[in-house]
C-alpha cells in the first residue's frame, strides 16, 4: 500500500514538473476553474476557448468565453469559476483556425487542460485528481 502511494506521488510530481513554473501563479487548478490552457509550442498563439453546459448542465448556457495570447510554453487559468458538476462542451480555436470541440465532465476531482500543440492542433484533455487517504 505504501509503495502504491509513493508511486502515485511520484507520477503527480512528474506531471507537475513537465510544466514550466511561472512567478505568482500556481500551476495546479483552482478547484473551481473549469480549465487551464497550456501552450506546448515554442511560438505565441491567439487562443479562444468557450465552455457551455450540455446534457442539462446549466440549462445548456454559456459558462465561459475567453481569449488568450500565450507566449511559447506559457500557461494560464480560466478566469471563469464554477462549482457545478456536469458535462461541458469545450470549443478551442487557435490562431483563428476552425475550433476543436469535446464534451468533458467537470467535478471536484476532474479538470481540463487545453493543450496547444500548434496553430492547427489542440487537445482538450481530462485530468483526474486522485487523493490518497
Amino acid at each position: 500500500m505504501v509503495l502504491v502511494a509513493v508511486g502515485i506521488a511520484a507520477i503527480c510530481l512528474l506531471v507537475v514538473s513537465t510544466f514550466p513554473q511561472q512567478k505568482e501563479e500556481p500551476l495546479l487548478f483552482a478547484p473551481t476553474s473549469p480549465f487551464l490552457v497550456s501552450n506546448h509550442d515554442n511560438v505565441a498563439h491567439q487562443v479562444h476557448v468557450s465552455v457551455s453546459g450540455v446534457n442539462g448542465t446549466l440549462d445548456n448556457a454559456l459558462l465561459s468565453s475567453e481569449n488568450f495570447t500565450l507566449a511559447g510554453s506559457e500557461h494560464v487559468h480560466s478566469s471563469a469559476m464554477t462549482d457545478l458538476i456536469g458535462e461541458y462542451l469545450y470549443s478551442v480555436s487557435v490562431d483563428g483556425n476552425p475550433p476543436h470541440t469535446a464534451v468533458r465532465t467537470l467535478n471536484p476531482t476532474a479538470g481540463i487542460i487545453v493543450e496547444i500543440l500548434s496553430s492547427q492542433e489542440a487537445l482538450i484533455v481530462p485530468v483526474e485528481f486522485h487523493i490518497a487517504l
